[in-house]
């Protein structure tokens, strides 16, 4: 079998760690020799700087030495003065020597002279004459028309007597005499460049380094230790290093010559690049051997792959046979699968987790201790406890939470109230599991390992900080149901129940609040017929435009409350309310029905959606309101409104009159008898008769309960002078006779 994949290993390698061992060998070499250059820079900045201090020092030494002759030598004074005492020539003598013993102070003085200016006399350790005739003549004037007090001239000619053809080469330090005014006349130290050149020379006896001097001018003043700069060859050297001289203004260039540099670097070069070919060689011997063995492995596992594709070659026909693709679809398939088989299990886990809490917490499913220990392991859940509590949360005010927000954002708040519940319970020491089992109810168990009286506690204290945490920070409320604490895995079903009870009375119990099930424990199923007059009533009144349906409506709100109804019988109470009141209103004329119409939807979503009997109050009675509103304004266009309000008033207040008829008010009001009816009608929905039975037995009703007149005597009262009538007309529309009904 050939090695395909050894090579493609080894060739993908080999490239790479060529590559990076010549970048890094380049690179070392090239930062050894940047570390040479800078410490060839450094040692020849030492070597310039101390050259520079050298001549520095020599100069400021000569200049100290005049300064100190000017000074203290009284000659001199008596010179510059021209009041030398004695023989004149004697004491130019005395000068002369004076001037040679400056010259021998310091070997690199090459002449001194004096310049008078009150007689333009010039002394010289050779002479004494008049300055038109000394050769330096045109120096001497050019210093005296200087303003500075002490000049050090650039390189310059010097010759002392104009016959003289010969020149030499000095650099000359100029002081004025007296040294502050200098008014006298100029001391003039002549310093021969030939001697400091040597000087510079002796120091730097060196084929391999040079140094250059150049004045401020640019001339250069001296070459050393560069022949070829020095004979003006093309040859350079390569300068590494300038210094510029503070007290001389002269500039110290300092290098290696070309030829030692390139010789130091190439033989520098040559070693490290030798060095770093045998690392490369060894280097790459030893990635083949390395590569060869780490091989072996993948040799075995070609082997087995050939085989595989000899066997399954029918499986990649068309397909270039490549082993390691047969590798990559195979994880790949092996890695899509086990992906595949996880998620479906989480998938069922969290199906069937859900499953179980549903059937355990509303009983459909009984299981004992053992069995449910077994399932709660299988699925990953907590089975440790002492005692169990169920609670449930629900979401206050959920169909317009619904309309705030998309399905999205209702599934995320749904998350954070679970994640809530969890993070509550563990900072409390509780173990708890959640499920939402319904839109807008999240199911909790609570497993606590303590006391009924403890565990209830601890089981008050979580449904608490849940309420206020969810108040503090998110954008809904909730009202929490909790059942008793049970010690059997059967009996938290009936927990379950207790919890879901009283959410059931959350309207007249209140929301946002955690509610017991003790508080509902009092509660007994309601006699919903004992409203059912009180809601007729309400509904005849409003029918009729009378004022006392506000009351009325009160009173049922507040018995309702008070007799702590769930929140399923106030909806039913509202229901039949709203079916009453329509069918009372179907009396009514086409116009006022309207009004009805419009607000009877409102009715039936405010029965749907309200959490609490205040809110379903306020929302009744301003719906209500506005209807009766639009009613009074309506009536009051009409105008029979006005004379049919008085007719009934007057029905009202003469009901037991036994000859109150259509035909009485006919003659009272002065109109006709079918006029009256139908406006009647009209008005209040209702016919004329019909009202006045509706008067009479109403009050023939309240006489009964409230007084000991016999019913022979209450007919009477209410308008029958004929019991038999009165009986008659009474068990019509009751249904009971006027005995049955006292008792």
């Amino acid at each position: 079998m050939t090695k395909p994949w050894f090579y493609r290993l080894l060739f993908s390698y080999l490239p790479v760690f060529f590559m990076i061992t010549s970048v890094l060998i380049v690179l070392i070499i090239l930062s050894i020799s940047q570390l040479s250059k800078r410490e060839a820079e450094n040692a020849n900045k030492t070597y310039a700087l101390h050259i520079m201090q050298s001549v520095d020092y020599t100069l400021k030494t000569i200049d100290e030495n005049v300064i100190k002759e000017l000074q203290t030598n009284e000659r001199i004074d008596q010179f510059f003065d021209n009041k030398l005492e004695g023989n004149p020539y004697y004491s130019a003598y005395e000068i002369t020597e004076l001037i040679r013993g400056m010259m021998n102070y310091n070997k690199f003085i090459d002449s001194v002279y004096f310049y008078r200016a009150s007689d333009q006399m010039v002394i010289s350790p050779n002479t004494m004459i008049s300055a038109d005739r000394f050769g330096d003549r045109a120096f001497i004037d050019e210093m005296m028309k200087s303003p500075s007090q002490y000049q050090l001239t650039n390189q310059r000619l010097f010759k002392e007597f104009t016959e003289m053809d010969g020149h030499k080469v000095v650099i000359s330090l100029v002081r004025k005499f007296p040294l502050l005014s200098g008014q006298k006349g100029i001391i003039v130290v002549n310093i021969s460049m030939d001697s400091i050149v040597g000087m510079i020379r002796d120091m730097t006896n060196s084929k391999i380094s040079f140094i250059q001097v150049y004045d401020p001018a640019g001339n250069q003043l001296l070459a050393s230790g560069n022949t070829h700069a020095a004979t003006g060859s093309k040859q350079r050297g390569s300068e590494l290093a300038r210094i510029h001289s503070g007290y001389t203004n002269w500039e110290y260039r300092s290098g290696l010559n070309d030829e030692y540099l390139y010789t130091f670097t190439s033989v520098f070069s040559y070693v490290w690049i030798g060095l770093g070919l045998v690392m490369v060689v060894l280097g790459g011997v030893w990635m083949t051997y390395v590569t060869h063995r780490n091989y072996r492995p993948i040799k075995l596992l070609m082997s087995r792959i050939h085989s595989f594709s000899d066997l399954q070659s029918m499986s990649f026909e068309g397909k270039k046979k490549d082993e390691f693709h047969y590798i990559d679809r195979a994880i790949s398939n092996l890695m899509e699968l086990s992906s595949r088989y996880e998620k479906q299990h989480e998938e069922d886990i969290v199906f069937r987790q859900r499953h179980f809490f549903k059937e355990w917490l509303e009983g459909s499913r009984t299981v004992n201790y053992e069995d449910w220990k077994i399932e709660m392991n299988r699925l990953h859940l907590p089975s440790g406890f002492s005692q169990l509590a169920a609670a449930v949360i629900e979401m206050d005010k959920y169909m317009e939470l619904c309309r705030m927000f998309s399905q999205k954002d209702q599934e995320l708040l749904k998350f954070v109230l679970s994640r809530v519940v969890y993070e509550t319970a563990e900072s409390l020491g509780l173990t708890v599991w959640a499920e939402w089992m319904a839109t807008h109810r999240l199911s909790v168990v609570i497993f606590a390992d303590e006391n009924v009286k403890s565990s209830e506690k601890h089981a008050a204290n979580l449904c608490e900080n849940i309420r206020s945490w969810v108040e503090q920070h998110l954008h809904f409320r909730i009202t929490l149901g909790v059942g008793p604490v049970v010690g059997q895995v059967q009996e938290l079903v009936h927990s379950y129940e207790a919890a879901i009870h009283v959410l059931r009375f959350k309207s007249t119990l209140g929301t946002n609040k955690v509610l017991y099930h003790w508080e509902a424990e009092a509660s007994e199923e309601k006699e919903m017929y004992k409203h059912l007059p009180l809601i007729k009533s309400l509904a005849q009144s409003f029918r009729l435009g009378d004022k006392g349906w506000k009351p009325a409506l009160e009173q049922i709100f507040t018995e309702l409350k008070v007799g702590l109804f769930s929140t399923e019988e106030i909806r039913n109470l509202m229901n039949y309310f709203a079916y009453y009141l329509h069918r009372e209103m179907m009396e009514l004329s086409s116009e006022l029905q309207e009004s009805l119409q419009i607000a009877l939807p409102k009715l039936n979503d405010a029965t749907q959606q309200f959490d609490t009997i205040e809110e379903l109050y306020a929302d009744y009675f301003h719906l209500l309101e506005e209807v009766s509103q639009q009613m009074a304004v309506i009536r009051e266009v009409r105008t029979t409104h006005a004379i049919m309000s008085l007719i009934r008033s007057y029905v009202e207040t003469h009901y037991a009159d036994p000859e109150l008829s259509l035909t009485s008010l006919s003659e009272q009001f002065q109109l006709h008898a079918s006029q009256i009816s139908r406006a009647f009608k009209e008005e209040f929905g209702e016919k004329f008769v019909d009202y006045l039975v509706k008067i009479r037995m109403e009050q023939a009703q309240q006489l009964l309960q409230s007084s000991r007149y016999s019913v022979q005597d209450i007919g009477v009262k209410v308008g029958y002078t004929n019991a038999i009538s009165f009986i008659r007309a009474f068990k019509k529309y009751t249904g009971v006779t006027p005995g049955d009904y006292r008792k």
